[in-house]
């Protein structure tokens, strides 16, 4: 595998006018340089209620996988679609792609899990109102790294991850838009807990600002963690571009130290 990896975690506050988002998207990430991948948030593209959402929804072949994919090519880099309003038929799927560098879909992954919370102002979130569930855990080859795809809520699932890592996976993406309730208490102590048990890199690019059509804050917080726990970078409640490199020797250390893989027994 390549080490290190380079990669560059955007944090966006999406708004309900795709083209105004990725626009915005466009020009934080024309800044980067030298990334072998560029990872987005869930639903990086869109946000509002569920009525927008699903006017919003696209097949992958739309123009937002579309202009990505041409972001793809022109900085040839991998760009990890957090997750877009994927329009299959009558359902719509909240679904993760992973672009490699020529710009063609490498993996694409529907969230399996999805998110449900009653908030102290009696406002309730349930994405099945909108969404269907996906029903298969994804991995891709990124330069070598065996890389597991997941969705925010996903987070709260061990079982996926672990599911991944039976199958020796290096890096677990997790593109997610987590309130600022649930985020506070949960998101570091979940994002480093499913990297430490399963001594692996986690990816975790996160949206920040207020949810329209929803007016629910978002917690952002996006963050690398190491196969230790270790965070790697982390960012604020503001939009920005994070970098982390991944190396696989933090892999090697940290499973030769405590060989918890090799004593599973489940």
């Amino acid at each position: 595998m390549k080490s290190p990896i380079s990669i560059a975690i955007i944090q966006n506050d999406a708004g309900s006018d795709v083209k105004s988002n990725l626009h915005v998207l466009q020009s934080m990430i024309n800044g980067i340089d030298n990334a072998d991948l560029i990872a987005l948030p869930e639903v990086f593209a869109l946000r509002g209620d569920d009525d927008a959402l699903r006017r919003g929804a696209e097949t992958l072949d739309g123009m937002i996988v579309s202009s990505l994919s041409e972001w793809a090519r022109n900085l040839n880099a991998w760009i990890l679609c957090g997750s877009i309003l994927e329009r299959d038929g009558d359902d719509i799927f909240n679904t993760s792609i992973l672009l490699d560098r020529n710009g063609d879909i490498a993996a694409s992954y529907r969230k399996i899990h999805l998110f449900e919370v009653r908030l102290e102002n009696n406002i309730v979130i349930r994405e099945s109102d909108v969404y269907s569930p996906g029903d298969r855990p994804v991995t891709a080859d990124v330069e070598g790294w065996k890389c597991g795809l997941s969705i925010c809520y996903d987070l709260r699932f061990p079982e996926l991850f672990r599911y991944y890592s039976s199958r020796g996976v290096n890096v677990i993406f997790a593109p997610s838009n987590f309130t600022q309730r649930t985020g506070r208490d949960h998101w570091n102590i979940l994002v480093r807990a499913r990297a430490i048990e399963n001594q692996c890199f986690v990816v975790a690019p996160a949206q920040c600002g207020l949810m329209p059509g929803k007016e629910i804050e978002t917690h952002g917080h996006s963050m690398a963690v190491g196969p230790w726990g270790e965070v790697l970078c982390e960012a604020g409640g503001k939009p920005c571009v994070l970098r982390a490199e991944l190396h696989s020797d933090l892999l090697k250390q940290t499973r030769n130290r405590v060989p918890a893989l090799e004593h599973r027994k489940l």
